[in-house]
């Protein structure tokens, strides 16, 4: 008889919104990944899309062989209270006994889970946080199934709360994860960091880099005078800075090179760029369906990822989506000290992040086709887990 693994989490790849990082897939990957090595997969997600219509829940047989359950939520009401006073509370009593406001979705799952064609009863359970209800999920039908349990977190576990309600949060979180027999975390220092919140032990298991996507032939435009970056995606105004890319963008133009950024996302993302580098550096492409999005990389030199420079000590997850494309990855900003763990954790040559002078002369000899001072996949010389491994990645921590 097979193992069976059931998934909490609340998207999944595909069936949610027009998002695709690698925190949003990481659920697909990691059911795929337990597909190929012999197991039955089950994911519970909330229904994103109205797949359900009038029904509680949608079900549905992958082409993978991933059973998927979508189930509505009843309750999306939000705090629309005037009064700033009710609101706080509201959010105080949310964090303090419910972990945060998805907690309403949970209780669809709780009436709909008898109901739902499981073909037996599950060998092992995930629970996929942010956000917090599929901790919650994990841990209540671990109780109710007598079924072990992981919790993987590819957020900091105060994620999104204020710093006054810490304590509160803490409290519920090591309520919900002392049933967890591991926790696993994408990033090795907030997996420090955490474990000392929670006083117990956490394991890192990173985003794994997807399958690599082969772009169409396109030459791109400007011979050597003209360098076109692509960014795809949001960007945080609070948490990023676009400092590095502007004052090496400043420097090139002094020297006759124009540096200029494709950018594929929202509004709210073209109105950063614009006031951190200049309307005139900017190709605004907006959101672009995939075969579109491959054509425009394919007529960059390269992709951008920028490092988070406050408070988030982890790797924006869209790097590691770029990690499949065959492009090298400028990395330009004021990194706290996650890519240069990385870097030596791969086996890569460093990056001098926020260094104008090193930035500049970088993108300099990459116009003349020398990419070294870029990251490229070809150039790490330690393994990085791949979507296939994260399946491996997790039996380990089954069997600890």
């Amino acid at each position: 008889m097979k193992n069976h693994l059931l998934i909490f989490a609340w998207e999944y790849n595909g069936y949610h919104s027009i998002r695709g990082t690698a925190l949003s897939k990481r659920p697909r990957q990691l059911a795929e990944s337990f597909i190929k090595h012999g197991w039955d997969v089950t994911v519970i997600h909330k229904d994103q899309k109205g797949e359900s219509g009038e029904n509680p829940y949608y079900t549905s047989i992958e082409q993978s062989g991933v059973h998927r359950i979508a189930i509505k939520a009843t309750d999306e009401t939000e705090v629309t209270r005037s009064n700033a006073l009710v609101r706080r509370l509201e959010t105080l009593y949310y964090v303090s006994f419910r972990g945060d406001r998805t907690y309403r979705w949970s209780e669809d799952v709780i009436r709909n889970f008898d109901k739902l064609p499981f073909h037996t009863k599950p060998t092992y359970i995930i629970g996929m946080f942010s956000p917090r209800v599929p901790l919650f999920l994990a841990d209540h039908f671990s109780r109710k199934l007598n079924v072990p349990w992981i919790a993987d977190i590819q957020d900091p576990i105060y994620e999104g709360v204020d710093r006054k309600m810490w304590p509160m949060l803490n409290k519920w979180t090591r309520n919900v994860l002392k049933s967890a027999n591991a926790i696993s975390h994408i990033s090795p220092t907030w997996a420090a960091i955490d474990a000392a919140r929670l006083d117990r032990k956490i394991d890192t298991i990173r985003h794994a880099i997807p399958k690599p996507v082969t772009l169409p032939q396109v030459t791109p435009p400007g011979g050597n005078k003209i360098f076109r970056v692509f960014y795809g995606g949001s960007i945080a105004e609070d948490i990023q800075s676009l400092d590095v890319v502007k004052q090496v963008i400043d420097r090139l133009a002094a020297e006759g090179i124009t540096l200029r950024i494709v950018l594929a996302g929202n509004e709210n993302a073209l109105k950063i760029f614009t006031e951190g580098i200049g309307e005139a550096n900017l190709e605004y492409k907006g959101w672009l369906a995939p075969d579109a999005m491959y054509r425009e990389i394919a007529g960059c030199q390269c992709t951008l990822v920028v490092p988070w420079s406050k408070e988030r000590i982890g790797i924006p997850s869209k790097f590691y989506e770029l990690c499949a494309y065959p492009k090298p990855i400028w990395i330009a900003g004021h990194d706290l000290g996650a890519f240069k763990s990385l870097l030596i954790e791969w086996g890569h040559p460093a990056i001098e992040t926020s260094d104008i002078s090193w930035q500049s002369t970088a993108v300099t000899q990459a116009i003349q086709g020398d990419f070294s001072r870029l990251f490229q996949v070809n150039a790490c010389t330690e393994p990085m887990l791949t979507e296939d491994g994260l399946a491996t990645a997790f039996e380990a921590l089954m069997v600890k």
